[in-house]
């Protein structure tokens, strides 16, 4: 199931459910709940602090590295998320790492039903993630159950949980796919979540593509990343920036990778003294982060591929039903970060998005490469019209940590998400009677 983070008291008193280590009296931390509109947090979608007073999240620990198969580790992993349910459901979307689940769910159902879930959401190209999910499941002869949602009107509250806010992006959503699924009798909810982050090739891994597949192939895999972030250039500085000390190659990494992280600021719409506290804290985690990649002696590729995954925040179950990713899970961790960085690439599948995402290629049965999507979906627009909904945050403005001017004015999608994400813990906390501020 998702592994939710632990919290600890000053009496070293360790719980998953942190009300109960915060006596008959919880108070809400504003600083706290402050700092996940900090740019690096905001961003990188994980939760900073503990959102108690008195209360702190115990760090999780780095996985240890194991090597092993991974479709034999990925189909142990779906296997044992997935034991003792009648039926599973799995959250669809057509991308490759949701198919990847849906079709290790069938190869291990064993005559129990699986139940595919997608949301009838347009991508920024047009076409409907339904018609692709529908196309898949023909092409690939997958004996699934179809449930379709409507976004506009397929909506739910999310279950509030003490850990703190949600931030997955459609939460109302969520959690009317964790109701449907539990109507048609399902009785886990997989999902792809994490497999970006864990197994896409990261930039900069030039000579890591090189020494796996050869030059030919690393011309290639240059020509692919190109449009990505500090493309051509930062391949070529981070091939020199390998000849820098430790600290020199982890400062100019973190400049060429995450120029807006460089300096960053706490937004507009934070009241003061919470935006200036958002943004002291951002300067010290970007500090810390550097000196980390010091410490590990990380080149600029192996800092891309940490960056991508940690910190790791796992989101709570938006329903009744518990939800997982087999991407998540300890062992399918373990087996995919020692995996060497060149492995992630493969220069003969037939497009850029599939060869940036070769290990999850390696889930899928072979005859399957003709049916699988030759580019990765977006849906900025569905998650901007999402965004623009959130017009007030009055829970927020009250306590004084939302400036409702401010937030008046603000355009930026990621920032009005993350507020109405605060407003709606807020709000659930105040339910279960506990103080604000």
């Amino acid at each position: 199931m998702n592994e939710l983070p632990l919290f600890e008291d000053g009496a070293g008193t360790r719980a998953e459910d942190p009300l109960a280590l915060t006596g008959p009296a919880p108070r809400v931390d504003l600083s706290a709940l402050a700092l996940l509109l900090a740019p690096p947090a905001m961003l990188g979608e994980f939760v900073p602090a503990s959102p108690w007073r008195g209360l702190v999240r115990v760090p999780t620990p780095l996985p240890s590295l194991y090597p092993a198969s991974l479709p034999r580790t990925f189909t142990a992993a779906v296997s044992r998320l997935a034991r003792g349910s009648n039926a599973i459901g799995v959250l669809v979307s057509g991308g490759l790492d949701s198919l990847a689940v849906l079709i290790h769910a069938l190869k291990v159902a064993d005559g129990r039903r699986v139940v595919a879930l997608t949301t009838d959401l347009t991508d920024d190209s047009g076409r409907s993630a339904v018609d692709v999910v529908c196309g898949l499941l023909q092409e690939l002869n997958l004996a699934a159950e179809l449930v379709v949602l409507d976004p506009q009107r397929d909506r739910a509250e999310p279950r509030w949980a003490p850990s703190g806010p949600r931030l997955d992006a459609l939460p109302e959503v969520n959690a009317a796919a964790a109701q449907r699924a539990a109507d048609a009798g399902v009785q886990i909810l997989l999902s792809g979540d994490g497999a970006d982050e864990l197994l896409g090739v990261p930039r900069f891994a030039t000579s890591e593509v090189a020494r796996r597949h050869g030059w030919p192939a690393a011309g290639l895999y240059v020509r692919d990343v190109a449009s990505s972030g500090p493309g051509l250039p930062g391949e070529i500085t981070s091939l020199a920036a390998n000849l820098l000390p430790r600290r020199a190659r982890a400062r100019t990494y973190w400049a060429a990778n995450w120029p807006d992280w460089a300096d960053p600021v706490g937004p507009a719409v934070l009241a003061e003294p919470y935006r200036q506290h958002a943004t002291d804290w951002a300067k010290q985690w970007v500090d810390a982060q550097v000196q980390a990649h010091v410490e590990a002696g990380r080149n600029w590729a192996a800092a891309d591929a940490h960056d991508a995954l940690f910190p790791r925040e796992a989101i709570p179950a938006a329903g009744v039903l518990p939800e997982a990713s087999p991407f998540l899970t300890e062992e399918f961790l373990q087996a995919a970060l020692a995996l060497p960085l060149g492995d992630r690439y493969h220069p003969q599948l037939p497009s850029a998005y599939l060869r940036c995402k070769a290990q999850v290629v390696r889930l899928l049965p072979r005859d399957a490469l003709d049916a699988l999507p030759r580019h990765k979906q977006y849906f900025t627009h569905a998650l901007a019209n999402q965004a623009g909904s959130v017009t007030t945050a009055p829970l927020s403005v009250e306590a004084g940590l939302i400036d409702p001017a401010a937030l008046a004015a603000e355009q930026d999608p990621a920032v009005l998400l993350v507020v109405a994400a605060i407003e709606r813990w807020l709000a659930g906390a105040l339910k279960h009677g506990v103080l604000v501020g």
